[in-house]
């Protein structure tokens, strides 16, 4: 039977009401102490780098100062959504009468187990509703434990209209899955629906935190936290996710409230089904979350962050998985761009045709920043040029105040449990690899997303794995990228020389070669630990991964033995007194033969 909620109290009209700023008063103040500091940091940095004595190129001055603008840019769109966080205040008396459902999605490839956990905390809710499972193919074990629980089943099995081959109501996607609950119970019984993947298990107050947003009439969805973390500490690939996107999960997402479009994200979010049906039902793509967010706020209607709904899932089990959803989710987001998007563009508002084209264009800018931030080093010493005449430490003396202040402001945002989960780490070695693993895989699902679109191919989609314990062996194809990456940069180093200008670049490249066979080294070692394995009785594939980390360690070594010294004079140059290499000549015969200068690391105070 579905439940009708009833109270006395009706809803208040002003909307802002609901979603006070959370940085007022004296706490406010001392992130503007802080924003203050950040400013002047940039006003350092910017005016000392745009002097036109700087300039030895001007594409190749400007090319770099593009990619530095870029990082200033993202700095200000973080900075100016998280400090205008809102939370939710609002009551479930504020709602007047409502029915309500909680819906959680299950696949064939997750076991019942994963879904009982979930389904137990759905039911011990403190809010009355219907607790739902849509099933792709419910078993008789499976349809045996709801009927105990006075769970319902929803299963689009054997409906062909249901498992078309694209959207609406696609085969092997949540979407279509989802979009049958929606057409045979969601539209008809209930005025909210919240929807969870099958690992996210709510906390006690969540389905109160995913409603009270509905108080406001002019809101269509509800976001909250995504937060994977059940198996954050077995697997070091869910850990650098889940560090790397508590702020945006937080504050960041949080900031979007109230004139902004917050995102749903496909693990749980809220739907009012009016606002749904209206715009008629899910949108399209694996990243139906995105698609749903844009077409709701296309529609007129608007979407509120639930900070305080907290469900705890699964992140990636493992390196291959973290890397699948990487590609998956940057292919999708793209084909969104360049299949759908034109549709609903100018019915957006004017500030979320700018957000949702840059969301949607966030992973393959990403990923040529990176490109291009791991090519510079390799161009320079391959043509011996420099890209703009300053020294590495006048660039480290006006560039680290600002990496300074947004830590400071990090740990400020932190401390206030603003980061969603609220323990996540400013600093940590996962999130330094995370972005390095994360851009090549981005960047191969966006141009698989270009061919999809050219060639108007059918996309499947791989489940990640869910429940799943039995060890696996780590692919070649999840590693090879960094593999390539690492040796690239040393061959460049190992195999160009009589380098004049650029000479401070070896050190750069070095410097890319460490972090990327560092991120080769984890990623195999890590899956050996994380995955049970026995080193007396390991797979011949995680042996030859262990040879090949070898292999990147005496490369690196010989190439830090021929190029280190050398490297290193030249990125200290403008260090005044401070010499930390000599440069010294061979004497052959009775003379200096050319090209006979060597460079030794003599760290002294002259």
């Amino acid at each position: 039977m579905t439940h009708l909620v009833q109270t006395n109290a009706h809803p208040r009209s002003v909307a802002d009401t609901y979603n006070p700023r959370i940085l007022q008063g004296a706490r406010l103040w001392r992130y503007r102490v802080a924003l203050a500091f950040w400013f002047g940091a940039l006003g350092y940095f910017w005016v000392w780098w745009l002097s036109p004595d700087h300039i030895l190129s001007p594409w190749r001055f400007w090319s770099l100062t593009a990619l530095l603008f870029w990082v200033t840019f993202l700095q200000g769109y973080f900075l100016y959504f998280a400090l205008r966080a809102r939370r939710v205040t609002a009551t479930l008396a504020d709602l007047g009468d409502f029915r309500a459902a909680m819906v959680v999605t299950k696949t064939p490839v997750e076991p019942l187990s994963v879904v009982q956990k979930t389904l137990t905390a759905m039911l011990q809710q403190n809010v009355p509703h219907d607790t739902w499972l849509a099933d792709e193919d419910p078993t008789p074990d499976t349809i045996a434990w709801c009927e105990a629980h006075g769970v319902k089943i929803s299963s689009r099995k054997g409906v062909a209209d249901y498992h078309r081959d694209s959207w609406p109501r696609r085969t092997r996607c949540k979407e279509g899955n989802l979009s049958y609950f929606y057409d045979h119970y969601g539209y008809d019984q209930y005025d909210y629906v919240v929807q969870l993947d099958a690992d996210h298990v709510p906390h006690p107050g969540y389905l109160e935190a995913m409603l009270t947003p509905f108080a406001d009439p002019d809101v269509g969805y509800v976001s909250a936290p995504s937060i994977c973390s059940s198996n954050a500490s077995g697997s070091w690939a869910a850990r650098a996710r889940l560090h790397s996107e508590a702020m945006f999960h937080g504050a960041m997402q949080a900031g979007y409230t109230g004139g902004w479009a917050t995102m749903c994200i496909g693990s749980h979010y809220a739907v009012r089904t009016k606002a749904l049906h209206d715009v008629g039902g899910l949108g399209p793509e694996l990243a139906e979350d995105h698609s749903t967010s844009m077409i709701l706020n296309a529609g007129g209607w608007r979407g509120v962050h639930a900070l305080d709904a907290i469900a705890e899932g699964d992140g990636p089990r493992t390196f291959a998985d973290m890397i699948t959803q990487e590609f998956q989710w940057s292919r999708s987001l793209l084909s969104l761009l360049l299949r759908y998007t034109s549709n609903y563009y100018s019915a957006l508002p004017r500030a979320l045709k700018f957000q949702f084209v840059f969301s949607q264009m966030w992973y393959p800018i990403f990923a040529l920043f990176m490109a291009a931030t791991f090519a510079l080093p390799i161009l320079a010493l391959m043509f011996d040029v420099r890209w703009a005449d300053v020294t590495y430490p006048q660039f480290l003396l006006h560039s680290l105040p600002t990496g300074v202040s947004l830590i400071l402001i990090a740990a400020m945002f932190r401390h206030d449990r603003l980061f969603r989960p609220f323990d996540a780490r400013v600093l940590c070695w996962e999130k330094l690899l995370f972005p390095l693993a994360q851009w090549p895989w981005v960047l191969w699902g966006c141009l698989v997303a270009v061919f999809d679109h050219l060639t108007g191919r059918f996309v499947d989609f791989r489940i990640t794995p869910k429940g799943k314990d039995e060890a696996e062996p780590l692919p070649w194809r999840a590693i090879l990228p960094s593999f390539a990456l690492a040796f690239m940069a040393l061959w460049v180093v190992l195999a160009v020389d009589d380098v004049r200008e650029a000479a401070g670049f070896y050190v750069l490249a070095l410097l890319n070669a460490v972090l990327y066979s560092a991120l080769f080294l984890v990623v195999v070692l890590k899956h050996i630990q994380e995955q049970g394995m026995r080193l007396r009785s390991l797979p011949v594939t995680a042996v030859a991964q262990i040879a090949a980390v070898l292999i990147l360690i005496s490369l690196a070594t010989q190439a830090t033995a021929l190029r280190g010294a050398q490297g290193v004079h030249a990125i200290t140059a403008g260090l005044g007194p401070v010499r930390v290499v000599e440069t010294r000549f061979n004497v052959s015969g009775a003379g200096q033969a050319t090209g006979s200068l060597r460079y030794e690391f003599d760290f002294s105070w002259n």
